[in-house]
């Protein structure tokens, strides 16, 4: 419910949107915080449909959540049963979406029932201002600047209140006015009103009645009232402190107020309706006094113009947040990537005479809905299809034809921006398939092109910059998400829009959560400040039929039987030139026919038939054979592909199982040489053992094409890296340049992943064919030839993912093993798949400790390289590795090493690197419990301590400062939760369980240094147990676990203290349970805790954590003292935290 008195917030903006601005309303004399702002339906709207819907239909909404957040505000007030616009809420938002909205109340009736408030002009400002100080105290709001919009007798306690301010010193109330940067006045009677003297006449007969009129209202806004003439001159000093900063927009009635049924009147005259200032605007609203504040609709005149001024205040506020070029730059950078732009590129130019009908009316809708400029036009266009029907090459003739601008309006104010993005499953990048790609392809366009907009993605690049302390940041899904929502939901500058995204189909994620972010952009435009138009396209799936099969789309298969026959015959004629051709051009026209027929719409069908029919035409084939080949080939594209390799010269299939699952399991691109080099090389280790490499330099660009024409069976295709750098560069001096390769279509790779496919390359290639393309790679990695670092930087991935596909044999090797006797102490860290685990501090620092180790580390036959490489297989979770490694004798050689070297107990920390060190693979793929079990399992100790300095980046190494953490045991390591990456909790336990299986200690002490861990979960204490540790900072599952494994619970610190202390203090119900629920619990002695506050008994300890029940007691402790105790203790985390410090505060 909107409160009568005080402020009530009426819209706040979405979730993901800054705050940029206050704005306050104050209503006037005889006035509501409700009813001053609303406005009944006149009769002949009463009769139709409101024009200013705020449902999901509209097309003009701020966003579906703000739409939802007013809708459930409304039914809480109960404020539009009756069909009112409550305009601060319902109208405002779409204008200026980022501001929060208020209302205030005050007892603005001069008499009631029993008596009126008795306040005067002043005193109600000074509630105004105390109010407003109180709400500014919460969150960020104190931050943030205000705008009042005020109506009559409003507009004077609002300059009244800020006289106050600007001559308050020490107190809150002073940084009011300077928060203040503007005033929209509606009927302020600055210099007074003559109705006021009315109605002060007619109010004092109220004096005999029971009532208590307040009548110094009305006689504070008489013509020449002191009050006014006071407020009045003191506003203008306030203003002139402002220095001209101080907005100031004066809106008079145009309209006169009927009096007593006699006669009309202006409530307020035009000279009265300003103050004079020579900062101030003037203007009109053509209704009388009371009906100024009410608007109905987005389209009334008095909204317009008063919303204007507002929303033009607010964009000169961001326009006073200076955005330097070096922060423009930066957030440029940090957004634009050559990979999102990969896809368009790469996609063929349609054929001179193709596609054309797009642009014709009579055929498609297309047209209509470029040209539509209605009140509620359709925001989507789907282009749907079968797959290989050549959608994504009309995508691109439709974004880059002239025809699409001129439709939609070539002098369109302001101008049209087109951006695309391509979904490309195909890709290597995860760029290329994902929301994160699509959101950072279309705001770095969008904001290239409307550098206006900058501020505000350099807003959020700066947090992002702070976080991550880089100054091109990574922007994760949901910056982006809130960019675009900040860029459709502004209402400072007029944009148009239309966007191209194509293959909604191969998008990696979530289908749903791709179409509901659409949806949000179209609710979010509201068609005048943001104009949206999308066009999409995508294979016929059911989720995109749902959203978008009802409005404007297509089906392009229908519509390309002529583009089909025109691009056939005009291949087929291009193979068949010559002087020695014996395909004439009517026989190439029926052969053109047959194909379009057998098509079916398939373009890529068409591709592939005309691929294969080159060779035979070239060899001089008879039009009746060619006719027999296309008659035997299946209609159906799998049925093709099927037909395609099993066709493949028998002596080649076993490169072209490798070939395909090379390009379809490949982490990077890979260029053809590349390819064919990888290729041979694994199949030879794989077949003979043979690990030699054979060099292609000789080979010409031409040979390699024909070598991949023939084992892929047109499968494959390549592409140019100009094409990944910009769509427009074109194709020329291309030459020269190592082609890339990828499947001709995402169909072709869909049907190698197939088990149809697969069970074709078995029958065909066998034994070959039971490896998949993780382990041809995981061989190539092995190699040290120029062409493998695009392979061997995920080299460890590919091992991983080998084990987990469950083809691990003998020729898994780490390898690292062919690169150490290579590399010097000085450059341990540069290998090539070294290089790029940067984010793993952990081994840049532990290789620089190997460096300082005897030669005899990179000798391949020591107990030390042998520990190093392990170390490596650990951290990449190579568990199958591992079991090969650690055997009986290098365990020998550690333990031995261990206990009798001293300093070279460091380096022997296989289970902290398992439990917590950053992984060297993807978190997905990492199994840390198992990890910890296959040592284990193979007798590694469970005891051993390490000091892990070498794993964790020093928190004050900024400051020049180095600390260095204690000797920590594995059980230690998991529980202070070291490392960047942590297991859930369930998996903790797990860990814990089975290190306390394997005989870890639970009684084991941390060291006697206290250190702060980096990720800020805990405090190392001096002398501290691991139970009292986990009091502290576990969950009360830890805790029960430790006392499982005899953890001994009356084990005091070096100062005394129990863990049950720690229990107490930290105020955690669970954990203390933990304690006093076990049957080890008697404590010996009051714990240290209860000789400092007074508790004696586990009764006691109780009641500290619910003190509803404290017990009734005589224990000889006065209640003052229980009192002090019970304040210190408090109740709730907060409390227990606050007391944490106070105990180990001075420690």
């Amino acid at each position: 419910m909107i409160a009568r008195h005080g402020l009530t917030e009426v819209y706040a903006p979405p979730e993901g949107t800054e705050t940029v601005a206050l704005i306050i309303f104050v209503h006037g004399l005889f006035g509501n915080p409700h009813r001053t702002w609303a406005s009944k339906p006149s009769k002949a709207r009463s009769r139709s449909p409101r024009t200013h819907s705020v449902g999901p239909s509209s097309s003009s909404q701020v966003s579906q959540s703000s739409f939802e957040s007013r809708r459930a505000s409304k039914e809480k007030l109960g404020d539009s049963v009756d069909g009112t616009t409550f305009w601060p809420r319902d109208l405002l938002p779409y204008t200026i979406p980022e501001a929060r909205v208020f209302t205030w109340g005050y007892d603005a009736d001069i008499d009631g029932f029993s008596s009126a408030s008795q306040s005067t002009i002043h005193q109600h400002a000074g509630s105004l201002l105390s109010d407003i100080a109180n709400q500014r105290e919460t969150g960020d709001d104190y931050k943030k600047p205000i705008a009042f919009v005020v109506h009559s007798l409003g507009g004077i306690i609002v300059k009244a209140a800020l006289n106050v301010s600007s001559a308050t010193e020490g107190t809150r109330l002073k940084e009011i006015a300077p928060a203040t940067f503007g005033i929209c006045f509606l009927g302020t009677p600055h210099r007074g009103s003559k109705s006021a003297s009315l109605g002060k006449v007619a109010y004092q007969i109220t004096v005999a009645a029971t009532r208590s009129p307040n009548t110094r209202l009305l006689q504070g806004l008489e013509r020449n009232s002191q009050t006014l003439e006071q407020v009045g001159d003191a506003f203008a000093q306030t203003m002139l402190k402002r220095g001209g900063q101080l907005r100031i927009y004066s809106f008079r009635e145009e309209k006169e107020t009927r009096r007593y049924l006699i006669f009309n009147t202006m409530v307020v005259e035009a000279d009265s309706a300003k103050i004079g200032d020579a900062h101030e605007e003037v203007g009109s609203i053509p209704a009388n006094h009371s009906n100024m504040t009410k608007f109905e609709s987005r389209e009334d005149i008095g909204f317009k113009r008063v919303s204007a001024q507002l929303r033009r205040w607010v964009h000169e506020l961001r326009a006073d947040k200076t955005i330097s070029q070096e922060d423009i730059g930066d957030c440029m950078a940090s957004l634009e990537s050559a990979e999102t732009k990969f896809r368009i590129g790469d996609v063929r130019k349609t054929h001179k005479t193709t596609f054309h009908w797009l642009f014709d009316p009579s055929i498609v809708s297309f047209t209509e809905w470029l040209a539509d400029k209605s009140d509620a036009p359709k925001p989507f266009y789907w282009i749907q299809g079968k797959p290989g029907s050549g959608k994504s090459t009309l995508m691109k003739f439709a974004f880059s034809d002239t025809r699409t601008l001129d439709l939609l309006g070539r002098d369109s104010e302001p101008p049209w921006t087109f951006v695309a993005f391509f979904f490309h499953d195909r890709g290597t990048s995860m760029l290329h398939n994902s929301l994160v790609g699509m959101l950072r392809e279309i705001t770095s366009s969008i904001l290239k092109e409307l550098p206006q907009l900058l501020p505000l993605a350099v807003a959020i690049s700066k947090k992002l910059v702070k976080a991550q302390r880089k100054k091109t940041p990574e922007w994760g899904l949901d910056d982006l998400v809130a960019l675009m929502h900040q860029i459709v939901a502004q209402r400072d500058t007029r944009i148009r829009l239309l966007l191209f995204l194509d293959a909604l189909d191969e998008h990696s994620g979530d289908n749903d959560q791709l179409v509901q972010m659409l949806q949000e952009w179209r609710q979010s435009a509201d068609g005048y400040y943001v104009n949206l138009k999308v066009c999409l396209a995508s294979r016929s799936w059911p989720i995109f039929e749902d959203y978008f099969g009802h409005g404007p789309n297509l089906a392009i298969d229908h519509h390309t039987k002529h583009d089909i026959c025109v691009y056939t015959e005009s291949r087929l004629n291009s193979l068949a030139k010559g002087p020695s051709r014996v395909v004439d051009s009517k026989s190439l026209a029926e052969l053109s026919e047959q194909i379009t027929r057998k098509a079916q719409g398939v373009f890529i069908w068409v591709r592939l038939v005309t691929d294969r029919l080159a060779r035979t035409i070239r060899d001089g084939t008879l039009h009746e054979t060619l006719e027999k080949m296309v008659a035997e080939l299946p209609e159906e594209l799998k049925d093709l592909y099927d037909h395609t390799v099993v066709r493949i010269n028998p002596e080649y299939t076993n490169e072209t199982h490798v070939i395909l699952q090379l390009v379809l399991c490949s982490l990077e691109p890979l260029t053809l040489g590349t390819l064919i080099s990888a290729a041979r090389y694994g199949l030879n280790l794989y077949l003979s053992g043979d690990a030699s490499d054979e060099r292609l330099s000789t080979t010409s660009l031409a040979q390699k094409l024909r070598w991949l024409m023939s084992r892929s069976g047109g499968l494959l295709d390549t592409y140019t890296v100009d094409d990944k750098e910009t769509v427009e560069q074109g194709t020329a001096s291309l030459q020269h340049v190592e082609p890339y390769v990828q499947f001709l279509h995402q169909t072709a790779k869909e049907y190698v992943q197939s088990f149809r496919a697969q069970a074709v390359m078995e029958r065909i290639a066998a034994p070959v064919a039971k490896k998949n393309g993780f382990y041809f790679l995981a061989l190539c990695s092995q190699s040290c030839a120029p062409w493998v670092p695009p392979i061997k930087i995920h080299s460890l991935q590919y091992l991983k993912l080998v084990e987990t596909s469950g083809q691990f044999d003998a020729h898994m090797k780490l390898p690292v093993k062919f690169e150490m006797a290579e590399v010097s102490a000085s450059d341990a860290v540069g290998t090539p798949w070294r290089a790029q685990q940067h984010k793993a501090p952990v081994f840049e620092k532990y290789d620089s400790s190997l460096g300082r180790q005897p030669d005899s580390i990179f000798d391949q036959t020591s107990g030390w390289h042998d520990y190093y490489g392990l170390t490596i297989m650990v951290a990449a979770n190579l568990m199958s590795l591992v079991k090969e490694t650690l055997n009986p004798a290098l365990l020998s050689f550690i333990t031995t090493t261990s206990a009798t070297s001293g300093e070279s107990k460091m380096e022997y920390c296989l289970l902290q690197v398992a439990i917590g060190a950053p992984s060297l693979i993807p978190a997905h793929l990492v199994d840390r419990e198992a990890m910890v079990q296959t040592l284990l399992s193979l007798q590694y100790p469970s005891n051993f301590e390490h000091i892990p300095q070498d794993f964790y980046w020093d928190p004050e190494k900024s400051l020049g400062r180095r600390k260095v953490l204690p000797r920590l045991s594995p059980l230690a390591i998991l529980l202070v939760r070291c490392g960047e990456t942590q297991p859930s909790e369930d998996t903790r336990l797990a860990i814990a369980k089975l290190l306390l299986d394997s005989g870890a200690d639970p009684y084991a002490p941390f060291p006697r240094l206290a250190y702060t861990i980096p990720n800020k979960v805990g405090t190392i204490q001096d002398g501290i147990s691991l139970l009292s540790y986990s009091a502290q900072h576990e969950s009360a599952a830890m805790v029960r676990l430790l006392l499982q494994y005899s953890a001994n619970s009356n084990w005091p610190d070096n100062e005394g203290w129990l863990p049950v202390d720690y229990a107490i203090i930290r105020q955690d119900r669970e954990v203390l349970a933990a304690f006093t629920n076990h049957h080890s619990f008697t404590p010996l002695r009051p714990t240290k805790f209860a000789v400092r506050f007074g508790v004696n008994d586990t009764t006691e300890i109780r009641y500290l954590l619910l003190p509803t029940e404290k017990p009734k007691k005589n224990d000889g402790v006065s209640e003052s003292e229980r009192s002090e105790s019970d304040e210190s203790n408090g109740s709730g985390e907060s409390n227990g935290s606050s007391r944490n410090e106070q105990v180990f505060g001075n420690r």
